[in-house]
């Protein structure tokens, strides 16, 4: 169970405390909320003041007038009730009091004690303070008094009176008295207006300024056991604590009773009396100090005015004892800047300060310059000289503020950095005299201007010229890269990089070095790339590209930045080669990746060396012009010769393939002329093709047509025979893609030297049977057939390329993230890039348009069909 305590103080707030100590962040805990809610919703808002047994209160209350409740009470008094509050209304005007009106404070138990629930108990303590309800002959009228009697800063105090006004409220009609903030003021005979002053005039009781001293001073925590030595100066810091605690609220004070007739000020050394008090005008307008230079008989002088609403007065002509306001002919005044109090505290007590020669560049560098860029100051007779329209100097300055990386614009006029503090004008030290500078403010907002147009994400804070961008968009798409090169294109240095924490960029651009060697299956890459002197490995670069970052951690704690250039040029290998540290391997199939690296050099970035001569290298990939079979040089047209060499190449660097021709470009018959090549060359031939069942006849007719020396079998329907597959005399085996999947336990079995899909797309589905079933055939090389690699997405290519050349294209899931979801649902042009240079040497497509040349004129035949009896009398009919 829980103990729960709540009790209502005398500042109508509630004390509250709860023996469950899991809750440390917030006043009221789990039990102390149950509690409160349980008693509004049961017993209302007042519960506390109900509870209480009034009878020693009222009983107190009427002892005010001599009675007690046991007396006869009828006709003379009437208790009422406010707030659950008991008020005693005198009905008899004879009745008076024979005391003082006193505060009264009970303090009651409860009358009862009901818990909650079995899991919290409570007990309700509560304190309440009472006021008489009765006519009164005056009201009251609050005012305010300033003393200068303190002798110990800031000087002065301010103090409460009270006394009975006249009927226009103009001026009391008797003496007044003292109030003590200190203690409890009777306030019943005050207006609203004076109860919420009593409030704010206790703010400037010493008590209450020690409070905020001892929560922000040096001493947080002991200022009151400090002992202040009566006349000690306080330190400067102290100073300016009691000045930041004080200004704000003289301020308000001031405002508050600028239209009253109820202000005094009590001169230094008088006594507190009525007599002694003189008339206050307390203004709501601000003041400001100005400054005025001139130089006399070889000395400088500097003197400080206040720049009051009808004229300037002497900081020396200050009739108050502080500095914290200005006092001009009993008209009060607070300073516009709480740093105004400090400024011209330095002035005092003559209003000047005297300056010889030799000490002034010290001065005018420490105190008026400075002054200067706050304050309007006045040379007087000092010699000047003036500079005007004169393109500032720019620097940029980094920082990072949460989530975001500033970029601080800083102008330079004659080497001196204008900060936002800064006016129009700026005033500098020039061999004695003073050099004004008009600000270019044109020149600086075209530069603030060229700066936020690199990028449409900046923020700015009005009026202030530091540009914002979330750290997303610094490192998105190279951006931050850019900026530098842009600084240093238009000579603005940029500092600040050595105070990032999280974006501590490598502004040297990454230098690449490739060593290649060429294998019978694969590529060798031994990759360098560095920073500077700062070097990154394949994996570091492969995790930035697979995390769509432009940025590498760099062993320095920096980000090294991949620009988008060297991501064109790159990424592709990264992505499909594989290894870790500095090595990497590429598949035979990968060679476009090798050869666009070679074709894209930079000398002065990139280094490529092959073991072997790249030229050897780049003449065993070229498609070398091979004479078709002799029967055919004649009948084949010249794309179909150059296909015809094309499935040569592709036999004799051992990659598969796609001929992806338009429908009736004769597909059939170049792949026929090309295993007719093989069958010559090699004297034997054993190909397998694959076809939808519609297309059985046309391959028998066309071998026939053309390469009748072929040899076929068509293995379909209910009567194949098994044995035929292995018939050494059989160079072609014709079957459909239904046929191969139910008899795939024999065609695993041999070993062929071609295998042909027939309209392939029929496996671009991974995961079918059919797909699963001729990817497990065991061929030389292989080849496809089709005037659709691609019908509905880019995924109906990588079954067909996986057949073709296994692991070209990775795994399936790789080439599902890396081309299919970003070309189709995001139409991302550098993977269609990327694939396109993957796949460009292993797919061989024309359009009727573009071989047009080479096909025959078109000819129209018009032939008549005669229709039935049926279909006759029918037509007749109509």
């Amino acid at each position: 169970k829980w103990k729960v305590i709540i009790r209502k103080n005398e500042d109508r707030y509630f004390d509250t405390s709860c023996n469950d100590l899991s809750e440390i962040n917030y006043p009221l805990c789990t039990q102390k909320v149950i509690v409160l809610l349980h008693l509004i919703k049961k017993y209302g808002a007042n519960y506390f003041d109900n509870i209480r047994n009034w009878d020693s209160v009222k009983n107190k209350l009427l002892g005010i007038y001599g009675y007690t409740l046991n007396d006869d009470l009828k006709g003379k008094f009437e208790f009422t009730y406010q707030n659950g509050k008991p008020f005693l209304r005198v009905l008899d005007p004879s009745i008076k009091r024979i005391d003082t009106p006193l505060q009264i404070e009970a303090i009651v138990k409860p009358a009862w004690d009901e818990p909650v629930s079995s899991l919290v108990n409570t007990t309700t303590e509560t304190t309440a303070t009472f006021f008489v309800d009765t006519p009164a002959k005056s009201a009251l009228k609050l005012g305010i008094v300033i003393t200068y009697q303190e002798q110990q800063y800031p000087y002065f105090q301010v103090e409460a009176i009270q006394g009975e006004p006249n009927d226009d409220f103009s001026s009391y009609i008797s003496k007044t008295e003292k109030i003590d903030l200190n203690k409890f003021v009777h306030r019943e005979q005050f207006s609203v207006d004076d109860k919420i002053l009593i409030q704010q005039l206790r703010k400037f009781l010493p008590s209450e300024l020690n409070k905020y001293l001892s929560r922000n001073s040096p001493f947080s925590g002991v200022w009151d056991n400090i002992i202040q030595q009566h006349n000690a100066e306080f330190p400067d810091e102290t100073k300016h604590l009691i000045n930041e605690y004080l200004h704000p609220k003289l301020q308000k004070l001031f405002t508050d009773f600028a239209e009253t007739n109820f202000s005094f000020y009590l001169p230094n050394g008088n006594k507190f009396i009525t007599a002694n008090l003189e008339h206050a005008e307390l203004s709501n307008q601000l003041i400001s100090p100005q400054f005025y230079i001139n130089f006399n008989n070889n000395e400088y002088e500097i003197s400080s005015k206040a720049k009051l609403p009808l004229n300037e007065i002497c900081i020396s002509e200050n009739e108050s004892n502080t500095p914290l306001f200005f006092q001009y002919h009993h008209k009060l005044f607070t300073w516009k800047k709480v740093e105004d109090i400090q400024v011209t505290e330095k002035f005092l007590p003559t209003g000047k300060i005297n300056v010889n020669i030799k000490d002034w560049d010290k001065y005018l560098r420490q105190l008026v310059l400075p002054l200067s860029k706050e304050y309007k100051v006045h040379f007087g007779n000092l010699q000047k000289a003036e500079i005007k329209d004169e393109a500032p100097a720019l620097k940029i300055v980094l920082k990072e503020q949460g989530d975001y990386l500033s970029f601080h614009p800083v102008f330079t006029y004659k080497e001196y950095e204008i900060t936002d503090a800064d006016k129009e004008t700026i005033i500098l030290p020039l061999a004695g005299k003073l050099l004004i500078v008009y600000r270019n403010l044109e020149a600086e907002k075209d530069w603030l201007q060229k700066i936020e147009n690199l990028h449409s994400h900046f923020i700015r804070p009005l009026n202030n010229n530091t540009l914002a961008l979330r750290g997303a968009d610094v490192l998105r798409n190279n951006w931050f890269f850019l900026f530098v090169d842009a600084m240093k294109e238009l000579n603005v240095p940029i500092y600040g990089f050595e105070a990032l924490e999280n974006y501590r960029f490598n502004t040297a651009k990454p230098s690449t070095k490739i060593y290649i060697s060429s294998n019978t299956d694969w590529f060798d890459a031994k990759i360098e790339i560095q920073f500077g002197e700062q070097k990154v490995t394949v994996d570091d670069v492969k995790k930035a590209l697979a995390n769509k970052q432009q940025y590498v951690p760099l062993a320095d704690g920096s980000l090294g930045i991949l620009p988008d250039e060297w991501i064109r040029k790159y990424s592709l290998l990264f992505k499909v080669g594989e290894g870790k540290a500095n090595d990497m391997r590429l598949s035979k199939y990968q060679y476009s990746v090798v050869e666009d690296l070679y074709n894209q050099r930079d000398e002065e970035e990139l280094y490529i060396q092959l073991e072997e001569k790249y030229d050897k290298l780049r003449y065993n990939h070229e498609i070398k012009k091979i004479n078709p079979p002799p029967h055919l040089s004649t009948i084949l047209r010249p794309y179909q010769e150059s296909g015809f060499q094309w499935l040569n190449y592709l036999s004799e660097v051992k990659w598969g393939g796609i001929l992806a021709d338009d429908m009736g470009l004769g597909k059939t018959i170049q792949t026929l002329s090309f295993l007719q090549h093989l069958k010559d060359e090699n004297k034997t031939l054993k190909a397998l093709v694959v076809c939808p069942t519609t297309l059985m006849f046309n391959w028998q007719n066309e071998i026939k047509k053309f390469t009748n020396s072929l040899t076929f079998y068509t293995h379909h329907g209910g009567a194949r025979d098994k044995s035929n597959l292995t018939n050494e005399t059989t160079d072609i085996i014709i079957t459909t893609y239904g046929t191969l999947r139910s008899d795939i336990k024999y065609f695993v079995e041999i070993d062929f030297d071609y295998i042909v899909l027939d309209e392939s797309q029929a496996i671009k589905n991974p995961a079918s049977k059919v797909t699963k079933a001729v990817c497990v055939l065991k061929a030389k090389n292989r080849l496809c057939l089709t005037g659709t690699p691609l019908q509905n997405n880019t995924f109906d290519i990588f079954a067909q390329m996986n057949f073709l050349n296994p692991g070209m294209l990775g795994s399936q899931e790789f080439f599902k993230n890396e081309f299919a979801v970003p070309i189709d649902k995001y139409n991302e042009k550098e993977q269609k890039e990327h694939l396109r240079k993957l796949l460009y040497p292993f797919i061989l497509r024309r359009t009727k348009e573009q071989v047009a040349q080479d096909l025959p004129e078109k000819q129209e035949m018009i032939l008549y069909c005669e229709m039935d009896k049926e279909q006759r009398k029918i037509y007749d009919a109509y």
